[in-house]
């Protein structure tokens, strides 16, 4: 694996190029066995109870440990999703925040021409339309290019729940494959705290082959 590359076959490693606040993010390996991932998940529950001085009760444990798995298992086998990362400073009472990348292969010659720049901003179809909320920005990164936006989204989950989401999506020229960076919470403020971090980290975002 080269350094400075996101995405490489030997996930023994973290391979995020960043110069971002380490601190803030962990890894979160999508190919995982078993034993690896109780080993995983007891090191970092116990590292962010350390940093959160909080108890790391069995119901806490056993709490992380179903929204890992089943998050694990959404992001590989349902999304198809390169990388996934976490977000640490959610309080470990909290729902983690998760944030996951994704290589999308559009041959467009223009980002005016690629649909992935516009479909985070095309409301859900089962949603209406007057209950969803979408800002739209330019994102420009200094390795994936000008040709980025961050979309950030808030709709109802349920009746009780109002997910917030963000997205990044680069175009990149034809042959390099666009990146698209995701994440969403249902509880916005843990969004609107973590942004200006999601933002350093979405700028660091490198793909292979390209200038370190």
């Amino acid at each position: 694996m080269s350094e400075g590359t996101l995405w490489s076959a030997d996930l023994g490693a973290l391979h995020v190029d960043t110069d971002a606040n380490k601190g803030l993010w962990g890894y979160l390996w999508l190919q995982i066995d078993k034993k690896t991932f109780k080993e995983w998940l007891d090191a970092t529950l116990t590292e962010l109870a350390a940093i959160h001085n909080v108890e790391l009760t069995r119901k806490l444990r056993r709490f992380h440990k179903n929204f890992y798995e089943q998050t694990i298992t959404i992001l590989r086998d349902k999304l198809q999703a390169d990388e996934a990362f976490i977000y640490n400073p959610v309080p470990l009472t909290y729902m983690p925040l998760v944030v996951h990348a994704t290589r999308i292969h559009c041959e467009a010659p223009d980002a005016a021409s690629c649909e992935g720049l516009s479909a985070p901003t095309v409301p859900h179809p089962d949603i209406p339309e007057w209950q969803q909320r979408t800002g739209s920005i330019a994102f420009a990164s200094p390795h994936l290019g000008e040709d980025g936006v961050r979309v950030t989204r808030s709709y109802p989950a349920d009746s009780t729940i109002m997910m917030t989401s963000v997205t990044y999506h680069w175009h990149t020229p034809p042959g390099i494959p666009d990146v698209c960076l995701r994440g969403h919470h249902d509880d916005p403020e843990v969004m609107a705290a973590a942004m200006e971090a999601l933002d350093d980290f979405a700028r660091t975002l490198r793909l292979p082959g390209t200038a370190h």
